[in-house]
């Protein structure tokens, strides 16, 4: 009888709380797995570390596909849901071909939701030894400059990048060629950004990426402007060698006659870009801004030398 009556406390105590505690989950209970049962496609996210003397040689995916069937209630807050990256941690191997396995509990599941298919559920890691090297750059050319222009020099700026890859990779590598720069529609001296093809070599630069300078001898009457103002663009505190550049500048009509434009020296900028950049000692190419209708033909001195000390 005892027994009984200590049933009935426990279950006299907070009864009201106790109902509607019932309630709640048997309405949860009938909407969820009385819902319709569906598929989705869930990707997540796959990440690598590794050490910083390691390099993965081959490809691989950036997401893991899984495919998941489940209640319809549960499976749209999942697909809508951010997903914690998938990691395969290769840090204590050194080179070799490594197999991660991704398996159905990589991703947290709802009660009711299975896994059907995961695309890759294998990946394959090759690693190798990361290797950084110094290597000079070819410039490779296409087009010639129009008629009444000549290319009166070119000049390239770092004449060396440092590139890292696998070490297998770069031990026979000695130079670098560009990718190829167009010169048909230059008609005035221009820096021009230089690009290559790391990814059909299996590289990747590891420091900025060189500019070439080409100067072009053109139609029309030449001025030289001295005492430009040369201005520095940084993000912190820099000087350079030079305080102010001679700009010598042409003007050029239709008909390759002198047009009558006006050259004044206020009208002419000539600046340094120096942002985000680490401080350090650098050189870098002057930059002209010029009017409409005129066109450069040289700096002088094309470069300074800039030293960046970084934020105060």
């Amino acid at each position: 009888m005892n027994f009984f009556r200590w049933i009935w406390s426990l279950v006299k105590f907070q009864f009201p709380l106790k109902v509607l505690s019932v309630i709640i989950a048997t309405t949860l209970w009938v909407v969820v797995f009385g819902s319709r049962t569906i598929e989705i496609t869930k990707e997540v996210p796959f990440e690598v570390t590794m050490g910083e003397d390691q390099i993965i040689v081959d490809p691989i995916p950036e997401k893991i596909t899984f495919k998941l069937i489940g209640p319809k209630a549960f499976l749209r807050t999942l697909s809508n849901r951010m997903e914690d990256p998938i990691r395969a941690n290769i840090k204590n191997f050194k080179t070799g071909t490594f197999t991660h396995r991704i398996f159905s509990d990589s991703i947290k599941l709802p009660l009711g939701v299975k896994v059907q298919s995961i695309n890759p559920n294998v990946v394959q890691l090759k690693v190798e030894e990361l290797k950084h090297k110094l290597i000079s750059v070819k410039i490779e050319t296409t087009g010639e400059v129009s008629n009444g222009y000549k290319v009166l020099r070119t000049e390239v700026l770092p004449a060396q990048i440092r590139i890292k890859g696998p070490k297998n990779r770069l031990s026979a590598l000695t130079s670098l060629t560009t990718l190829p720069v167009d010169l048909s529609s230059l008609k005035e001296t221009s820096i021009i950004p230089l690009g290559f093809d790391f990814k059909s070599i299996g590289l990747e630069p590891d420091s900025a990426l060189p500019e070439l300078n080409v100067e072009i001898q053109g139609k029309g009457q030449a001025f030289r402007v001295k005492h430009v103002p040369l201005k520095i663009r940084s993000t912190g505190t820099a000087s350079a060698d030079d305080e102010e550049v001679t700009v010598i500048v042409r003007t050029e009509g239709t008909d390759g006659n002198q047009d009558g434009a006006k050259v004044e020296g206020e009208q002419i900028k000539a600046e340094v870009d120096v942002r985000d950049i680490p401080p350090g000692d650098y050189l870098k190419w002057i930059r002209v801004t010029l009017p409409e209708k005129v066109h450069l033909v040289r700096v002088i001195p094309p470069l300074t030398r800039v030293t960046v000390k970084g934020r105060e």
